[in-house]
């Protein structure tokens, strides 16, 4: 088991993502072993700012870099690789990829529908709410993405930034956990964006976490 996790990689993106992921991994994999147990992965960073600034759909740009990417993860022998990025796998998809990736996508299609869940709202970048990518995924599998009021999207999205900058302050928290508890009382809410995952709201069944899906694929 030991030997199977350590082919498993992170590809390290953003600071604040990255950190999140990792400690949710070691968490839950300390939780099912002993006292001291750290998950043994393999954590392939890159320097983010070479690829965010092409970021959500420069595809020109994107698939060259992230084919070199994947190519060296692949030659270091990983079988099953995790994204600490929600938006970067709409370039994934158009990109032959040599190894199992937990895609955050068809996680979420997967669980909705099992759950038989047919309309959810998404908090995401603002990108990301209006996205006929994700639009389309989900409506290919019956079911509707809802968007938050205009002004509440924009605050979103600023807030995603200031997690990703690590100034988002206690009441901007406190507001986005309400903010989640507003919607979800009419559809679950669907959180697509790992800045926001930091703050989302845990075992909630109306709140439904792209990250958290992840994570626990990656670690099956």
């Amino acid at each position: 088991m030991k030997a199977d996790l350590a082919r498993r990689g992170i590809l390290g993106l953003g600071s604040a993502s990255t950190k999140y992921y990792l400690n949710q991994i070691h968490r839950k994999y300390q939780e099912c072993h002993s006292e001291f147990s750290t998950c043994p992965l393999l954590l392939y960073q890159i320097d983010f700012q070479e690829i965010n600034p092409f970021l959500p759909n420069n595809f020109k740009v994107l698939i060259p870099k992230l084919k070199i990417i994947l190519e060296e993860m692949a030659n270091l022998g990983i079988t099953k690789l995790l994204i600490p990025n929600i938006t970067l796998h709409e370039t994934l998809d158009q990109i032959k990829i040599p190894f199992e990736i937990c895609h955050p996508v068809q996680l979420t299609l997967d669980y909705l529908t099992q759950n038989r869940i047919s309309k959810i709202f998404l908090f995401g970048t603002l990108y990301t709410m209006n996205s006929e990518y994700l639009a389309k995924k989900f409506s290919e599998k019956g079911i509707v993405i809802l968007k938050p009021a205009s002004e509440d999207q924009i605050w979103v999205d600023n807030f995603r930034k200031e997690v990703y900058q690590n100034t988002a302050s206690s009441a901007q928290q406190s507001f986005f956990k309400n903010l989640i508890k507003k919607y979800s009382v009419q559809n679950p809410v669907v959180i697509g964006c790992t800045e926001l995952s930091i703050f989302a709201l845990k075992n909630e069944k109306a709140c439904i976490d792209m990250a958290e899906l992840q994570i626990e694929k990656w670690l099956e």
